[in-house]
This record gives structure tokens, C-alpha cells and sequence, in this order.
């Protein structure tokens, strides 16, 4: 089993966040530093939500068949 990585940056901002808790939604489409679509469950980005939202750089470790693995600031 190989391993990938990507690397994207967000910038939610409280407000957008709140979607998440309510339940509306529960998964987040970003784009990687080259181009690729990410598509992660709010519960993976989660750990990162401040009182500002959720910015920053990460890098996302996942499979071959795309379970994701890791997530992590960079």
C-alpha cells in the first residue's frame, strides 16, 4: 500500500464553519497545491477549528484507493 500526500491551504472563517455543526453539511472540498480535488469529512478538520475558523496550510496523507490517513498543519 502506498502512501500519498497533497498539500492545500484554507481559509474558513467562522461564520462558514458553522454549516458544519449545525449538521447542513459535513464535508469540505478543497484544492491541493497542485490542482487536485480533496474532498475531506469536517470531522478531519475539526481539531483546527478556532474562534477565527479554520486557517492554515496542510498536508493530508491518504492511500492509493483514497483513505485518508492523516491530516496535518503544516
Amino acid at each position: 500500500m502506498a502512501i500519498r500526500q497533497s498539500i492545500f491551504s484554507i481559509d474558513l472563517e467562522y461564520d462558514e464553519a458553522r454549516v458544519f455543526y449545525t449538521g447542513a453539511k459535513n464535508r469540505v472540498q478543497v484544492t491541493a497545491n497542485d490542482g487536485k480535488k480533496i474532498n475531506l469529512p469536517w470531522s478531519m478538520l475539526q481539531p483546527f477549528f478556532t474562534p477565527s475558523g479554520v486557517q492554515g496550510q496542510f498536508v493530508i496523507q491518504y492511500t492509493d484507493e483514497g483513505k485518508m490517513l492523516e491530516l496535518n498543519r503544516l
